[in-house]
This record gives C-alpha cells, sequence and structure tokens, in this order.
C-alpha cells in the first residue's frame, strides 16, 4: 500500500494552527491531507505550550490520517520520529527523541510533534499529526531553541527539507504497513 501523501496538499500564508484547521474541517478533506503554513498565530504543541516561529522561517504542517489506518495506531510516533532523524541525518545531524514528542540536539530543541486523536465509541475518526521544524530562525525568545540554519551556518530550502521530510514519512508509513500485514498473517 503506496501512500502518495503530497496528493493532497493545502498551502497557507497564515493560519492560527495547522492542527486545529484539520480538526475543523476533517469531515471534508480526504484522507492524508497535509496543511502547510508559512506563520501560525496560534501554534502549539502539547498541553497547549506554544510553539515559538518566525513568518516563513520554519516548517509547520500537519497531516490528516482518518479511518483504517496502513499501520498499528501506536506506531505513528516511531513513524514520525524516524522520518524527522532521517532528514536530519542528510545534513549530518545527530538528533535525540526526548519523550514523548520532542527532537533534541544537545540541550535545545529542533522539533516537535502534536499528535491529536478523536475517536467515536472505539473507532478512530482521525488522527492528525503536527510537525513543526525549525529551519532558518536564528534568534529564538528561549535559549533552548535551535534551527538548522544555526547548526549548518547557512540557509535552508525549507521546502526541500519538506519534501524530504514527507517522503521519509511515506517510506516509514509503508514499512510500518507491510509490518502490520506480517503480524495479521
Amino acid at each position: 500500500m503506496r501512500i502518495e501523501l503530497l496528493q493532497y496538499l493545502i498551502e497557507l500564508d497564515t493560519i492560527d494552527s495547522t492542527n486545529e484547521y484539520l480538526k475543523s474541517n476533517y469531515r471534508k478533506l480526504p484522507n492524508f491531507t497535509i496543511v502547510k503554513a508559512n506563520y501560525q498565530t496560534n501554534g502549539h504543541g502539547q498541553f497547549g505550550r506554544g510553539w515559538e516561529s518566525n513568518n516563513n522561517e520554519n516548517l509547520m504542517f500537519s497531516i490528516l490520517v482518518k479511518k483504517n489506518l496502513p499501520f498499528i495506531t501506536n506506531d505513528i510516533n516511531p513513524i514520525i520520529v524516524s522520518a524527522i532523524f532521517n532528514t536530519l541525518d542528510e545534513f549530518d545531524i545527530d538528533a535525540q527523541f526526548k519523550y514523548p514528542n520532542d527532537i533534541f540536539i544537545g540541550n535545545r530543541k529542533i522539533a516537535g510533534i502534536l499528535i491529536e486523536t478523536k475517536y467515536d465509541n472505539n473507532d478512530l475518526e482521525y488522527m492528525i499529526i503536527g510537525i513543526g521544524l525549525n529551519i532558518n530562525q536564528e534568534k529564538f525568545e528561549t535559549l533552548s531553541a535551535i534551527s538548522l540554519k544555526q547548526i549548518i551556518k547557512k540557509e535552508i530550502d525549507s521546502n526541500h527539507v519538506f519534501k524530504r521530510l514527507v517522503k521519509h514519512i511515506s517510506n516509514n508509513v509503508l514499512l510500518a504497513n507491510l509490518m502490520k500485514i506480517g503480524e495479521e498473517n
């Protein structure tokens, strides 16, 4: 089961939150819709913690997954974390995962993941995977954040990083699907 994640891409200049957009519109959007924004006015992480990002300097997007998951629900965090690691590895950057949803370089955060789900009884209505990855921002209000540009000392094409990250996510979903099929047989 090959999944083409960029088939349904909504690109927005400014929005309150890509996760909130998908939560409000999930019924009418196709499975695996991605909403990507240049700026979020109310981007947030787990427990409503804010996500600091300057306009057009970082990668912020969310993926909608609805019903009939091609993977086991608990596999989503490893799928996304591994994809971020693979993307950072293309820049020779060694990252660490800090449970439950942060990616660090040393003691500074470069990425965050927010996974939100909605169930109807025991049936999954949706899973929304929000990803924030610091690309070109150089100054942060908090000293505990870092960007790719700060690490490799040059401007990065955020669309290239986005396409590579989505490709790694697609590959990981395919692998998880193959593992799920193997377990069912």
